[in-house]
């Protein structure tokens, strides 16, 4: 079972046969009934209920019972306040107020007290929670990235050119650049790209890949595949209808 809205996604059910992957997304995984057990091309091995993965590590993730994973658009506003304070650059056992949630919303679930859609709805609120303590706690160290964040949130359904952000943050296209690669350690094509992957998303459910790509301007099946990969650690076919 699978959730994408316009800054984060989830994935709900087992983890068997998961194979060494990296991916843009930063990742929260949750494990009521055992524990996941996560293994890096650094040889470490982590094991709990409650893990969180930094953006581009290469890891295996495996867990036989329910799980929930979430992926969230390190461009994001929540997706950059989780970075700058929890910032790690290998995965960590999660234990705080946001794993408690996650882990929450996951036993009601599997108890059959929520709905699939009652899990989608809370997991929204828990970020958005998520994100307003973060901001109190002011976790940021340049305002004018997080204001080109905050602003690339609101116009998601917009196409946001550099000039544009740049523009609204006051600064030239090049030192913004400069500015957010420095403080996110993404591109700001890498916030373009996400956004043209979620959108593309209730298009591919109904259509091909290949017809996918070219509908939302990717070049062909592949560089669509390849993109999608690297942006979530899974290929589009895992979002394709079971036949």
């Amino acid at each position: 079972m699978f959730y994408f809205d316009r800054n984060f996604g989830f994935f709900l059910g087992p983890l068997t046969d998961n194979k060494y992957h990296k991916h843009y997304a930063l990742q929260i995984s949750v494990s009521t009934q055992s524990n996941l057990a996560l293994s890096d091309k650094k040889g470490k091995n982590l094991f709990g209920k409650a893990l969180l993965l930094p953006s581009k590590v290469e890891h295996a993730l495996t867990c036989n019972t329910n799980q929930l994973t979430i992926l969230i658009n390190p461009l994001s506003s929540v997706g950059h306040y989780l970075k700058l304070k929890f910032d790690s650059t290998d995965p960590v056992v999660f234990n705080n107020y946001i794993s408690d949630e996650l882990l929450r919303t996951l036993d009601k679930f599997e108890r059959n007290e929520w709905s699939f859609e009652m899990v989608c709805q809370s997991v929204s609120q828990i970020l958005t929670t998520c994100r307003a303590s973060l901001e109190d706690e002011k976790y940021i160290e340049d305002k004018r990235i997080l204001k080109a964040l905050d602003f690339m949130d609101i116009h998601f359904d917009d196409v946001l050119s550099l000039v544009r952000v740049a523009g609204y943050c006051n600064v030239s296209p090049t030192r913004f650049l400069h500015l957010f690669k420095e403080k996110t350690n993404l591109s700001f094509r890498r916030y373009q790209l996400w956004n043209k992957l979620v959108k593309s998303l209730p298009y591919l459910t109904k259509n091909s890949i290949t017809d996918t790509a070219h509908a939302f301007g990717f070049s062909d099946s592949s560089h669509y595949t390849r993109t999608f990969s690297e942006t979530f650690g899974v290929t589009p076919k895992f979002f394709l209808p079971k036949r």
